[in-house]
């Protein structure tokens, strides 16, 4: 098994003004408006997890939480994120996630700082966020946020050379 990991995660939710504000990256966002979700809708942090379990051919969130389930209703996407953290954290680390956001509304980068301390706290790690417009394309939809996370994961315990295991190279 490698001792290096990448995973790719995505998720996208419809604007919805049923909800008052807005779940990103464990962060509110006072905007007036939310998405439409069975969860609390943070497509930031379902897009980490959905990247880390890929990473180690998990699965996504869903096949731990199907949609449809009545004990996925109204999910703290904290809490699987903490799922997802137990998981993994015997066998890897997180080494580092990188995040882009994609959405023109509402304006984000006033929270980018409290996204970033909030999951590198979380996730144990370092952490970069890119907010992207979408030049006024319907990219997903003009509708929605969507968000697209990677990640690099490392295997406990690889990686440490003696000179007892190489022959004394090292």
């Amino acid at each position: 098994m490698a001792s290096m990991r990448i995973g790719l995660g995505f998720d996208v939710h419809r604007f919805t003004r049923k909800k008052k504000s807005l779940l990103l990256g464990g962060v509110k966002i006072n905007c007036g408006f939310g998405v439409e979700a069975v969860s609390d809708g943070d497509v930031v942090l379902h897009a980490v997890c959905d990247a880390i379990l890929g990473a180690v051919s998990l699965g996504d969130i869903g096949d731990y939480f199907p949609p449809g389930a009545e004990e996925s209703k109204r999910l703290k996407s904290v809490d699987i994120a903490l799922f997802v953290i137990k998981k993994i954290k015997k066998s890897y680390l997180i080494e580092n996630i990188d995040i882009t956001i994609i959405a023109d509304n509402p304006p984000l980068v006033k929270y980018k700082k409290k996204m970033v301390d909030y999951l590198s706290k979380l996730f144990n790690t370092c952490v970069n966020i890119k907010i992207k417009s979408k030049e006024g394309l319907d990219i997903p939809s003009k509708e929605a946020i969507s968000c697209y996370a990677a990640v690099l994961l490392k295997k406990r315990n690889v990686g440490r050379r003696t000179s007892k295991n190489l022959g004394g190279i090292w």
